[in-house]
C-alpha cells in the first residue's frame, strides 16, 4: 500500500513539473516514465495519467513525419530545378547577334503538309540577290545554321534556313526543300530584295543528303555545297552521279559522327566539276554554327579558327558556283596550306 501511494506522489509530482517546465510535446517523455513505475506498483496506466501520454506521442510522431515530408518535397523541388537549368543549358543553341545590314525574319510555312519555321536572312539596301537555302542536320534545328544565315546574308545572298519536316525521312525532307524554294522564287515571302534566280543548296550532316535530292533534277539550283555531309550508305553515290552541277564538299576528319567521313563516297561520285577540301583537325560540329554544348560534348570542343575556315571556304564556293567570281576561284585553288588538305 505504500508503495502504490509512493508511485502515485510520484507521478503526480512528475506531472506538475511537465506542467510548469516543458510544452505537452515534450511531457510525454516523464509520463511514459511515470506510467511504467506505476504499473510496477500495480496500479493501471490510465488511472495515472489517462491518455494523453500516448496522444502526444502519436502527434509528436506526426508532426516530425510532416517535417521529413515537407524537406523531402522542398529538396526534391530543388534538385528538379537544378536538373532542368542544367539540361537546358546543356542542350540549348546560343542566339548569335544579328550583322549589321541583315534583316532577320521568321515565317510559319506547310511544307510537305506540315507547318515549320523558317528564318529569312536578307540583306539591306540590295538589288536582285541569289538565293541559298541552308539546311541542317539531324535531330537539330535551323537556330543550329543561324551563324551561316547571318554570314551569307551580309555577303549579298538571300539566305532561307528552314527547320525540316522530320528528323531521318531524307526524301521527304528533300521535297519540302524544292516547295519551299519554289515559294522564295515566287516572292510569297519578301519583295525586297528580289531573288535573282541563281540558287544554292547548302546542307550540314543529314541535312547534305537532304539537299543533295533536293538538287539533283531542279533546274533552279546552279551549286550544291555540303558541309561534313553524311550519307546513308552506297545508294548514295548514286543520287550524286545525277548531280551535273558545281559541287563543294568542305569534311572534317573521320569520326563517327560523320560515320567515319562517308561524304568521301559522295564526293567521288560526283560527276563535277566538283571541288572538295578537309579541315585539318576539325570534328563534325565544327561545321554547325552555333552549337550546343550537347553537341560538343559529343563530337568534341568546337574552334573558332577552324570554323572560320569551313565559312571562309563556304562564302567562297557560293561565290564561285553563283557569281563565277574568279577571285574565289583563286581562293579555293590556293586551299592547300596548314590548316586545310586538298582532296583529290
Amino acid at each position: 500500500m505504500n508503495e502504490t501511494f509512493l508511485s502515485l506522489v510520484a507521478c503526480i509530482k512528475f506531472t506538475l513539473s511537465d506542467m510548469k517546465l516543458e510544452s505537452p510535446f515534450f511531457s510525454w517523455r516523464r509520463k511514459c516514465r511515470c506510467v511504467g513505475f506505476s504499473e510496477a506498483g500495480g496500479l493501471p496506466s490510465d488511472a495515472l495519467c489517462g491518455r494523453i501520454p500516448a496522444r502526444s506521442l502519436m502527434l509528436r510522431k506526426w508532426h516530425l513525419k510532416k517535417r521529413w515530408i515537407f524537406w523531402l518535397a522542398v529538396g526534391l523541388a530543388l534538385g528538379s530545378i537544378v536538373i532542368a537549368v542544367a539540361a537546358y543549358e546543356f542542350l540549348r543553341v546560343p542566339t548569335l547577334p544579328l550583322q549589321a545590314g541583315v534583316i532577320e525574319r521568321t515565317t510559319k510555312v506547310r511544307l510537305t503538309g506540315k507547318v515549320v519555321a523558317v528564318d529569312f536572312y536578307l540583306p539591306m539596301g540590295t538589288g536582285p540577290a541569289p538565293v541559298v537555302v541552308v539546311a541542317h542536320g539531324f535531330t537539330r534545328n535551323r537556330k543550329t545554321m543561324a551563324g551561316w544565315g547571318g554570314m551569307l546574308a551580309k555577303a549579298g545572298f538571300i539566305a532561307v534556313v528552314p527547320d525540316l519536316p522530320t528528323w531521318a525521312d531524307h526524301a521527304r525532307n528533300g521535297r519540302a526543300l524544292v516547295e519551299l524554294l519554289d515559294a522564295v522564287l515566287a516572292a510569297k515571302f519578301f519583295q525586297q530584295p528580289k531573288p535573282s534566280g541563281r540558287v544554292a543548296l547548302v546542307g550540314f550532316s543529314a541535312g547534305g543528303l537532304s539537299t543533295l535530292l533536293a538538287a539533283v533534277g531542279n533546274r533552279n539550283v546552279a551549286c550544291w555545297v555540303g558541309l561534313d555531309p553524311v550519307g546513308r550508305g552506297s545508294g548514295d553515290a548514286g543520287t550524286a552521279r545525277q548531280l551535273n552541277i558545281p559541287s563543294f564538299v568542305l569534311r572534317a576528319e573521320p569520326a563517327p559522327w560523320n560515320a567515319n567521313g562517308n561524304a568521301r563516297q559522295i564526293f567521288a561520285a560526283l560527276p563535277g566539276p566538283v571541288f572538295s577540301l578537309v579541315v585539318n583537325g576539325a570534328n563534325h560540329v565544327d561545321a554547325e554554327y552555333p552549337t550546343s554544348r550537347a553537341a560538343e560534348w559529343a563530337c568534341g570542343r568546337t574552334d573558332p579558327v577552324r570554323r572560320e575556315l569551313f565559312g571562309r571556304y563556304l562564302l567562297a564556293s557560293l561565290q564561285l558556283g553563283l557569281l563565277q567570281d574568279e577571285a574565289a576561284l583563286r581562293q579555293l585553288g590556293a586551299a592547300a596550306f596548314s590548316m586545310v588538305s586538298m582532296v583529290a
